[in-house]
């Protein structure tokens, strides 16, 4: 067997005046907290030498607190701006967005304008907070200033020169964004400034056992396989690498990344607060989730947060110690009591919230594990109004399908991240991996930080370059050709040489404009779309040569060249939505809430009721109809008019929300006894809840309109569950007739063809139900590109007009 010494990292040929006078940062920027680690080399022992900074933070108190740990927030209290520890301790007393600012990683590469509209620093130089990738432009100028201190105070070189690790599934559009950021703050940032989270750690792990003396194995006879599992407080990274022997000392090549999966610890607190500590507070206070809006949940929920973290780790520590070998013992299963004293309080819409005593069990931190172990065809659970919750093995099984290998082949599994620490994470993956060595580093959030610092030196000091960084996803193109066209597959070296497209050619005669949508991953991912416009009135000719040129830097920025006809379109790539899988109406919803967060920070933080219109009808499209019935709630609120509840309740019913839509039927027939939709409405949706209610609604309803077809098939259905058969026959006939007059003369409404199928139904008709439903009538999304304008891949025998 081979062993990897230290020496293997190095040149054979070192030039160490390239390093004198330098100090070389790695920045591990994370989700939830930043590590900054330098490193450097000693020439008289040939060690990489590394360590993580221990870097001042002010507290609210105005005490200096020094770690290693610095929170990835900001917080603006007193006029004053603090960063780290004591941002984080105000995280759930401020006003996310307002105030106080976090988790903006992940929200880097979403334009959505002024996201932060109510920010009360967006017009306060030099920090002007207005959206997420302003928040991490000021959260690195505190970083660079706290690093310049640290090199004053240690007699340090000031010519710093700094890497950040990243995600490795981070898009270009993000990237960008992080590296705008830096920029901004005059940052040194290498060609190379930006290495994947999963690397970073590898590096850092095998030259700490080198430096230890207790050096890794690679095998003399084939490449060694190592799965990286980083997993911290927003992201799941997976990255398998292929590692060796040769000639040049230790090599190490990517061959797979995993998809973006959004997972990460903050998802388990998430849990862990809606499912077990957010009911018991409002039970303790007297509520029900029901009474509170989605925001307003998300408030409470907010504040709770940190307490679910709390009891997770104790939970984690307290298994932990009884683990052996990676098993749990049985003990996990139980009632066993975890409890935390700490006050939290929070006023909402329903008066003022507080409870000082929290407990987790054992048992509910298991059954709450299980749905981030999933290993089974469903590994995505969507539960409304918590967006969703994603199993770790969705990235792992994403890695090793692009990977091209068994798992049975992978020898090394490293953990990294403060997630990974979890005993429940390192057993299911030690079961999982059964042939694999797992490798767990003393101190799981440290080492990327070390391995991004490491890697800054070899890079930028010694000129070498240990992993080669590849492409995570397929860039594809569009075109009119029955399947997407990859333009850049997935594992390519980056940087990679200028491609050249040369076979794409115009699809018709006088194309005035020529859309080239460029995807990643898949066609729901829409990176950008590169348009070439004639300047002829007549436009371009049919089969007019189109060529494509792109390339990928060193730093996975992806840049595009078009030409037709000697017409340029060059584009950045800069996409408000490529980290997200999204449909045409969702982006159309983004495109809506972007307008509305414009219009929100002009006006004082009130979006207009036209913007609130259109928003909503921009949810409603894409399905998303509770944020639809929420937005028209909100409406409501600032734009009261008359008669609005009836359609805020049919909102939140078709969301199956259905105490909300009560309340707001209730509310309708406060203003007016007798509105017959509301008591339609009502009626129905109290069908099982309180028959004797339902049939009074239903009963007044068609008082007012004795032709009203929900209330006479609503009624029609409780006489038939009564027994009276033919009173109930009689109701449902008039509907039919009615609705097949309308169905005949193509004049029934959308909304009825449901309840049409169902009364035919009712009448024994099945097979015309079941045509009726067939030709419910879809709804039309408009495209993020014209169909009409795509081009087409040249074939050997051009089509004419």
């Amino acid at each position: 067997m081979n062993i990897i010494t230290t020496s293997s990292f190095l040149p054979a040929v070192r030039n160490t005046d390239l390093m004198k006078g330098k100090t070389y940062v790695g920045i591990d920027f994370g989700t939830s907290t930043t590590v900054v680690s330098i490193a450097s080399y000693d020439e008289n022992s040939n060690l990489i030498h590394t360590e993580s900074l221990r870097l001042k933070q002010k507290l609210p108190d105005g005490t200096i607190y020094s770690s290693e740990i610095i929170p990835s927030v900001i917080a603006w209290l007193n006029k004053q701006i603090i960063v780290g520890e004591g941002a984080s301790q105000l995280k759930y007393q401020l006003k996310r967005g307002k105030n106080i600012w976090y988790s903006f990683k992940m929200e880097l590469g979403e334009d959505l304008g002024a996201k932060y509209y109510e920010s009360e620093l967006r017009d306060i130089p030099p920090f002007n907070i207005r959206n997420p990738k302003d928040a991490a432009r000021v959260f690195f100028a505190y970083l660079k200033y706290l690093i310049t201190g640290y090199c004053q105070e240690n007699n340090l070189a000031e010519d710093i020169s700094y890497a950040v690790s990243i995600p490795a599934s981070f898009e270009a559009n993000q990237r960008k964004d992080l590296l705008d950021a830096l920029m901004s703050n005059e940052m040194k940032v290498s060609k190379q400034a930006l290495i994947d989270e999963p690397n970073a750690a590898f590096i850092s792990y095998a030259v700490t056992r080198a430096t230890e003396g207790q050096p890794m194995f690679v095998n003399p006879n084939y490449n060694s396989k190592v799965l990286v599992f980083d997993f911290g407080g927003g992201t799941c990274d997976i990255s398998i690498l292929e590692i060796g022997q040769s000639a040049n000392g230790f090599f190490s090549k990517n061959i797979a990344i995993s998809k973006f999966t959004k997972l990460g610890g903050d998802d388990i607190d998430r849990y862990l607060t809606y499912h077990y500590l957010m009911p018991r507070f409002l039970e303790a206070n007297g509520k029900k989730m029901d009474q509170f809006r989605t925001n307003e949940k998300k408030q409470i929920a907010s504040a709770l947060y940190k307490v679910a973290e709390r009891l997770k780790i104790m939970i984690n520590k307290s298994l932990s110690t009884l683990t052996d070998d990676y098993v749990i013992p049985k003990l996990k299963y139980n009632g066993t009591k975890t409890s935390l004293e700490s006050e939290v309080t929070v006023f909402t819409n329903k008066g003022e919230l507080k409870q000082s005593s929290f407990y987790l069990t054992n048992k509910e931190m298991t059954e709450a594990m299980t749905v981030f172990l999933k290993n089974d065809y469903g590994k995505t659970t969507r539960i409304k109004g918590e967006d969703e919750y994603n199993s770790i093995y969705s990235p792992i099984e994403s890695a090793i399908k692009k990977s091209k290998i068994r798992k049975e082949e992978i020898d090394y599994i490293l953990f990294i991240g403060g997630s990974a620490q979890s005993p429940y994470i390192q057993e299911t993956l030690k079961n999982y991996f059964e042939d694999s060595e797992m490798l767990v580093p003393s101190n799981l959030q440290t080492h990327v930080s070390q391995g991004t610092a490491i890697h800054n030196l070899l890079f930028n000091g010694m000129n070498k370059c240990l992993i080669q960084p590849i492409s995570s996803e397929p860039i594809l193109i569009i075109t009119k050709d029955e399947i997407s066209k990859v333009i850049l597959p997935a594992g390519t070296q980056i940087p990679c040489d200028t491609i050249i497209i040369d076979d794409l050619v115009t699809s018709r005669e006088g194309q005035k404009i020529v859309e080239l949508p460029i995807c990643v991953g898949d066609v729901r991912k829409l990176l950008f779309n590169l348009k070439i416009e004639s300047p002829l009135p007549s436009g371009f000719p049919i089969n007019s040569p189109i060529q494509l040129a792109i390339e990928v830097n060193t730093d996975k920025m992806l840049i595009a060249r078009a030409t037709c006809m000697g017409v340029v379109c060059h584009v950045e790539p800069l996409n408000p939505f490529a980290n997200k899988e999204l449909s045409t109406e969702d982006r159309a919803a983004l495109k809506a809430e972007r307008q509305a967060n414009l219009e929100a920070e002009l006006n004082g933080g009130v979006p207009s009721k036209q913007t609130l219109i259109a928003l909503r009808m921009a949810y409603n499209k894409a399905g998303h109809t509770f944020k639809a019935a929420e937005t028209f709630e909100l409406q409501n609120e600032l734009y009261p008019e008359a008669d609005m509840y009836n359609g805020i309740a049919v909102l939140y019913n078709n969301a199956r929300a259905t105490y909300k839509a009560i309340e707001f039927y209730e509310k309708a027939l406060e203003e007016n006894p007798n509105h017959k939709y509301a008591n339609a409405n009502l009626g129905s949706t109290l069908r099982y809840l309180d028959p004797k209610r339902a049939k009074e609604c239903l009963q007044r309803a068609i008082n007012v309109d004795p032709d009203h077809d929900i209330a006479l098939i609503e009624l029609g259905r409780i006489q038939k569950s009564e027994g009276d058969i033919d009173g109930a026959k009689e109701k449902f006939r008039r509907v039919y007739d009615r609705y097949l007059h309308q169905w005949k003369t193509n004049s029934l409404p959308s909304y009825a063809y449901g309840w049409f199928a169902s009364v035919a139904e009712e009448l024994g008709e099945k097979d015309f139900a079941r045509e009726i439903r067939l030709s419910t009538p879809g709804a039309q999304g408009e495209s993020y590109y014209d169909p009409e304008n795509l081009s087409k891949t040249k074939t050997n025998k051009l089509t004419t007009k």
